[in-house]
């Protein structure tokens, strides 16, 4: 996941520059949210891009008892609610601020995808942060699946270097499941 980490990195380096290129042309509010603010609800139409300048940011979706269930933490030079600009418009997840100070630059989407339309280089990082992020989710949903399988076969040192991976990365969010998964080993329940 390392590499993945890396690559994500240099889009997002990548992405900002653009971003910063266009900043000039396109209309946007510095936004400075409360911590504990949500600033893209989930299931609302996408009217708005955001880049964080500073503080940290939570991605949330409602589990099916409609609990909010942190997926990932974010900070700066993170772009949010591109995702919702590709198919039906509308976000798939919350975004909370956990940390401030928060500073955010807000785009209107539409002034996001005019620009994209006359600079394709624009629209390559777009899609290659989306891209990034699913292959980054896709090995952490890969890792947690093989902690769960261990955890029914009862292999123990498996589960270890699953929960073990899953808590060097930075993202509370998975710590969080890497504790979880290691507690189910010591429940009782589980056994």
């Amino acid at each position: 996941m390392e590499g993945d980490d890396l690559q994500l990195r240099h889009v997002r380096e990548r992405l900002r520059l653009l971003f910063d290129t266009h900043l000039s042309e396109l209309q946007y509010d510095t936004l400075k949210p409360a911590v504990g603010e949500v600033v893209i609800h989930e299931g609302a139409e996408a009217e708005r891009v955001l880049l964080v300048v500073s503080g940290e940011l939570t991605i949330e979706m409602q589990d099916g008892s409609g609990r909010p269930r942190v997926l990932a933490t974010v900070g700066s030079d993170e772009l949010l609610g591109e995702m919702a600009l590709i198919g039906d418009y509308r976000h798939s997840a919350s975004v909370r601020v956990s940390h401030g100070p928060a500073e955010l630059l807000s785009v209107r989407a539409d002034d996001l995808l005019q620009a994209s339309l006359y600079d394709s280089e624009l629209v390559m990082q777009l899609l290659a942060l989306s891209s990034a992020r699913c292959r980054r989710a896709n090995g952490q949903l890969s890792l947690m699946l093989e902690a769960l399988d261990a955890l029914a076969r009862r292999d123990r040192p498996t589960l270890s270097r699953c929960c073990k991976t899953l808590s060097s990365e930075a993202d509370r969010a998975l710590n969080r499941a890497a504790d979880l998964l290691e507690g189910l080993v010591q429940d009782p329940w589980a056994s």
